[in-house]
């Protein structure tokens, strides 16, 4: 007769696909793809009579069912720090997908678009209804073009007092530690003189990795940290910028980087 030790992940080193894991596994990635089907169409024809709103509005609700479906408690600390009607350059830590569902619900009420990479545009539905909501797409293959869609963003930001929130890892980690930041949100941060708020997100890596199909039922943790400064500094502090603002981020996560769950 088992004691149970064998059956825990800590005896063996990785946690069994039980029967129950991968069921509530497929679950979600079906209340991720009908939540898609459903509100996508809905915010990419409301889109125009809403300012692109609705995009967050519908996605708070997709977001919770999928955290909800998946198993998985939201904490948010310090989002305070996110000052309402102020512009301020958002940048997080990216090694999910649960990310994208953490980040929505914790920044529920604040005016922000994402910065997405121009591939998603072509997502069908799903890219769509960024697209209609207002969201910038920035080539990073064609320098040009990306800077152009900057200047674009700039202009909207000065306009409106929008925040941008930024991964700028650039794509989900698979691997311990983070990647190197692309730097276009933290030049964008220079140029228009704003706060730089950098996000730890903790564990979800652990929930759900990027090639990864089970989900685990667990906490993510968002974590809002101190606004950076960026009056007065130029472009050619950007590299130091951007190794304060991962500095910082890797601070937070301490010993998660290393094992890899966030």
């Amino acid at each position: 007769m088992s004691d149970g030790v064998l059956d825990r992940p800590e005896a063996t080193g990785f946690e069994r696909p039980t029967a129950w894991r991968l069921a509530r596994s497929l679950v979600t990635h079906v209340v991720v793809f009908l939540g898609v089907l459903v509100f996508g169409p809905i915010a990419t024809v409301l889109s125009p009579f809403t300012g692109g709103q609705i995009v967050f509005w519908l996605g708070v609700i997709w977001s919770r069912i999928n955290l909800v479906t998946a198993g998985v408690r939201l904490e948010v600390e310090g989002v305070e720090k996110v000052r309402k009607g102020e512009a301020q350059i958002i940048v997080a830590n990216h090694g999910s997908n649960f990310d994208i569902y953490a980040m929505i619900p914790a920044l529920k009420g604040h005016y922000y678009r994402f910065i997405a990479k121009k591939e998603i545009l072509y997502l069908p539905i799903f890219g769509w209804a960024l697209w209609a909501g207002g969201f910038p797409f920035v080539d990073r293959g064609h320098s040009a073009k990306a800077q152009a869609t900057l200047r674009k963003v700039q202009a909207k930001i000065r306009r409106t007092g929008m925040s941008i929130l930024a991964f700028p890892e650039g794509t989900r980690n698979t691997r311990p530690g983070l990647l190197p930041f692309k730097k276009g949100a933290f030049i964008l941060a220079i140029d228009l003189g704003v706060p730089l708020v950098p996000v730890a997100i903790h564990g979800a890596k652990g929930s759900q990795g990027r090639h990864g199909f089970l989900v685990t039922p667990g906490t993510i943790r968002v974590e809002f940290l101190d606004p950076i400064p960026t009056k007065g500094l130029t472009y050619d502090d950007r590299d130091a910028l951007i190794a304060r603002t991962r500095g910082a981020i890797e601070a937070a996560l301490g010993d998660e980087i290393r094992r890899g769950v966030s």
